[in-house]
């Protein structure tokens, strides 16, 4: 057998038991928290298609009441709901609220209002606008 020229302090070198543990513990902490990472930014995207759709629901309500007359039964004064509008598979509550303005004009202010159901909340938005006979 032929003998090499291997210095002895080279000779027993290589990973420990315990390094190759730690090495896996520490790649398997990194995957879970990029793991973790994903979902989160799977959850935010969700929400964010859900506000998007929300808004959505809120302008079309609100351009239409900005089309209406300011004497129409939509435009009085008070709460009025809205028929509850789906989309992409998510319930969206339609509601608004006309407050008449004082100072002498002749308009109404709107507060549209959309609301949905998630898992743990109930997120909504308001969209406000003036509706004036001045147009």
């Amino acid at each position: 057998m032929k003998e090499t020229n291997i210095p002895d302090k080279l000779k027993n070198k290589g990973f420990t038991l315990i390094e190759l543990v730690v090495a896996i513990l520490v790649f398997t902490v990194a995957i879970v928290g990029v793991a973790k990472m994903q979902s989160e930014a799977v959850k935010g995207n969700s929400f964010s298609m859900q506000m998007t759709d929300a808004i959505s629901v809120a302008q079309n309500q609100a351009e239409f009441l900005r089309g209406l007359a300011l004497n129409n039964a939509n435009l009085s004064e008070g709460n009025h709901a809205g028929a509850a509008q789906t989309v992409r598979g998510i319930n969206y509550n339609l509601n608004w609220t006309v407050n008449d303005l004082d100072g002498g004009l002749n308009g109404v202010l709107v507060t549209v209002t959309v609301g949905w159901a998630e898992k743990n909340r109930n997120p909504s938005l308001d969209m406000i606008f003036i509706r004036s006979s001045v147009l």
